[in-house]
């Protein structure tokens, strides 16, 4: 099995260089695994190529357990003591410490979930809808497993202060579930009880619950709003504090989630609900005339904007990048368009961001190179050149 490996640096050097189907194969392996040990470890590296292939994930009682809060989950070297996201470590210490608590009833909620995936959405909210609030009335009471140090690398008195508030947003883990699959603006109201609920207990769990919803709803300053009044209506200066540890560790690093080994789409996708985010955050800034969030939001815009020029650029190169075969086949084609579409889009985002020229200089030359390209044919050319620059633009640019 993978975990009995003694060295895993050779086996992974092997997994950095094979190719997409191999991959998910071994990724099928890894998530059947009874026990996934050092298999963890041996992925880790190729996350950012998982989110370019999006393969579809084995829905596992620990995944099950920590759906409502995946966006706030970060890998161990990203995370502080007042980051209100998750370390990954915790999540195999504490999905077997639920599972052992719950015995019979946590094989038969696994059993359930065993031929299921992550895109199972309405098994997956069934099952939680039982596993969430169970998971957080237990954990509340249970002290740090004998394995936490050794497994997550953190002291046993970080047990409390990561677990306290995780069980809050737990214990509310359907209407967050529920939250990712409606329209906005229905679900405003559930994020003003929720920020209520997390205000109650304290400035860790409200920073927990505001970091999500900043990145589920785009409505940043009426929730910045809500949580610093639900906290004042407490008589807390808890909405102050919460409101600061979730914007430093939002705009700490404003590309850190996102993908920087993804197909271009993917990674246009991510772009874009950052840079919305931004605007919002401005806006937010801007009316409460703090000058020190303005100036914050300020430098994050700047990191998103050459992280956009850095994946429009490579996305461009991919678009031209000429593969062995003779003639494209048809499904190249159809990858070759979304990508172009994808560019176009974030050509759209990058313009916000900062200066036009550059984007246009790109999509004009890769329209250039496309309509040279003797491997496609004259239409897919100028459809493909058709999409970047436009079809009047894409037909004064074809070679005679």
């Amino acid at each position: 099995m993978i975990q009995a490996v003694a060295d895993l640096n050779p086996l992974r050097r092997e997994l950095l260089s094979v190719g997409d189907a191999r991959l998910r194969r071994v990724v099928r392996v890894v998530d059947a695994l009874p026990e996934r040990g050092a298999a963890d470890a041996l992925i880790a590296p190729l996350r950012p190529r998982l989110a370019r292939l999006r393969p579809p994930r084995a829905l596992s009682l620990t995944r099950l357990l920590f759906a409502p809060v995946e966006s706030l989950i970060v890998p161990a070297a990203v995370w502080s003591p007042k980051s209100p996201a998750i370390p990954r470590p915790l999540l195999r210490v504490l999905g077997q410490d639920v599972r052992t608590a719950l015995a019979a009833e946590a094989d038969a909620l696994q059993a359930r979930v065993a031929s299921a995936t992550m895109a199972d959405t309405a098994l997956l909210a069934e099952c939680g809808a039982t596993l969430w609030p169970r998971a957080a009335e237990l954990l509340r009471s249970r002290p740090a497993p004998a394995d936490w140090s050794a497994t997550t690398g953190l002291p046993d008195a970080a047990h409390p202060a990561i677990v306290r508030p995780l069980c809050v947003l737990l214990a509310e883990g359907s209407m967050l579930y529920r939250i990712a699959t409606v329209p906005p603006a229905a679900a405003m109201a559930d994020a003003e009880q929720l920020l209520r609920i997390a205000a109650a207990d304290g400035a860790p769990a409200l920073a927990m619950m505001l970091t999500l919803l900043l990145r589920r709803l785009p409505r940043a300053q009426r929730l910045i709003q809500l949580a610093e009044g639900a906290a004042a209506a407490r008589g807390s200066d808890a909405g102050v504090v919460a409101t600061q540890r979730a914007l430093d560790y939002l705009l700490g690093d404003i590309t850190a989630a996102l993908p920087t080994d993804a197909a271009l789409p993917h990674a246009e996708e991510g772009i874009r609900r950052a840079a919305r985010l931004l605007e919002h955050l401005q806006a937010a800034a801007n009316a409460a005339q703090r000058s020190a969030r303005v100036a914050q939001v300020r430098a994050a815009r700047e990191q998103l904007a050459e992280h956009c020029r850095d994946q429009f650029t490579a996305g461009a190169e991919r678009l031209t990048a000429a593969p062995p075969n003779a003639a494209a086949e048809p499904e190249e084609v159809a990858t070759l368009e979304d990508t172009a579409r994808a560019l176009r889009r974030l050509d759209v985002v990058g313009r916000r961001l900062s200066e036009a020229a550059p984007y246009e200089r790109t999509l004009r030359a890769t329209a250039a190179r496309l309509l040279t390209n003797q491997r496609l044919a004259v239409t897919d050319r100028l459809r493909l050149a058709e999409i970047l620059v436009g079809p009047e633009a894409a037909l004064a640019m074809l070679p005679d």
